[in-house]
């Protein structure tokens, strides 16, 4: 079967799907930056906004994204993840980036890093948000972006060499490139897909963070104003997705019937399993229960998050990460077929069914 992480094809060309959701995880700390220093002066904010365009538009285009594959093979204007349309003012550099370059992309990223501290720290909202911004950009790019790059130049690529060495072998290839002897092909394209068999310990870590972000601000809302509907909150929280959800959602998903007596999925990792398998799709009832659950812990925090306004903003971009990270690098290798979600071809469920 194929491997447990989604090392998969390498991305070839970006779909303008990818270079919204990527630029939008770009955008978030310099917003939050840009925020905190408009309380205090709105020339201090066009300064870091000059700032980190002289990083993005020259430094990084100059001395990352030359070196680039993306940028090399871009015709008149940069094909790139997160600078799409901009013209390629640079020559291209298809050689390894030398000492004295990656110390002026250190340089060059400080200021854009560093700038707006003097403001975040009157604001510990602002600082904290500011940072899990940041963290949540790097983790998301270093475990989906990374992981299927072919700027191989890059100082932080996580592709494989011998993927590397094999792409380089066959890079007339014009689609997403792979490798792998455990792909399903998808009928009438280049496309391969590869399905998630199972979790691992650093998929539980990375989703439980995302989560945390939303559960931490709705819990902070409430708080703020009442301890005794914080524990409610807290107590719906997990019955939700200790009892409910597990009842009559998970119980149908194969990663449930897998690994004994315990969890071993990304969202939940070694809570007991207090219910027995149920090895098929869930019905409409099972749906709609977990549906309002869903619901009732989405909405439960609402009144008081109202009260609240940078709360519920952090609340709702961290909804919107959510949904879109896990729709867009999950749902499509997930094999949990059942799921309303699911975004696996149909023909890959047949052949993964039938070599099963």
């Amino acid at each position: 079967m194929s491997s447990p992480s989604i090392q998969i094809a390498l991305k070839t060309e970006h779909s303008i799907k990818d270079r919204l959701y990527w630029n939008f995880l770009n955008l978030l700390p310099v917003l939050v930056g840009s925020i905190a220093i408009a309380r205090d002066s709105l020339k201090w904010v066009a300064v870091y906004i000059v700032i980190a365009l002289l990083f993005f538009l020259i430094v990084k285009l100059r001395f990352i994204c030359a070196h680039c594959l993306y940028y090399i093979r871009s015709k008149g204007c940069v094909k790139c993840i997160m600078l799409p349309g901009v013209p390629k003012i640079f020559k291209d550099r298809p050689d390894p980036h030398k000492s004295f370059e990656k110390v002026i992309i250190l340089l060059g990223a400080l200021p854009v890093f560093l700038f707006p501290v003097y403001w975040l720290v009157r604001d510990s909202l602002l600082l904290g948000a500011y940072i899990v911004a940041w963290a949540l950009l790097f983790l998301t790019v270093q475990r989906y972006g990374c992981i299927k790059c072919i700027n191989f130049e890059c100082p932080v690529k996580r592709v494989p060499a011998e993927m590397r060495n094999d792409f380089k072998n066959k890079s007339n290839l014009s689609d997403n490139f792979d490798i792998s002897a455990d792909q399903f092909r998808v009928s009438g394209s280049n496309r391969c897909t590869s399905l998630k068999i199972k979790h691992e310990f650093k998929d539980f870590l990375y989703w439980n963070f995302v989560t945390l972000i939303l559960l931490f601000s709705a819990g902070l809302a409430i708080g703020i104003y009442s301890t005794g509907w914080t524990f409610a909150y807290i107590f719906l929280v997990i019955f939700h997705f200790n009892i409910l959800e597990q009842r009559f959602f998970c119980t149908h998903c194969p990663y449930y019937a897998r690994d004994g007596k315990k969890l071993r999925c990304m969202m939940n990792w070694a809570w007991p399993k207090h219910f027995r398998p149920r090895p098929y799709p869930p019905g409409k009832f099972d749906l709609v229960i977990t549906t309002l659950g869903f619901i009732a812990v989405i909405l439960f925090p609402i009144p008081w998050l109202l009260k609240e306004l940078f709360l519920l903003g952090s609340y709702s971009v961290s909804i919107l990460i959510f949904l879109l990270t896990i729709w867009k690098y999950e749902c499509s290798h997930c094999i949990y077929f059942g799921c309303p979600f699911n975004r696996v071809p149909v023909e890959v469920r047949k052949e993964f069914q039938e070599k099963r």
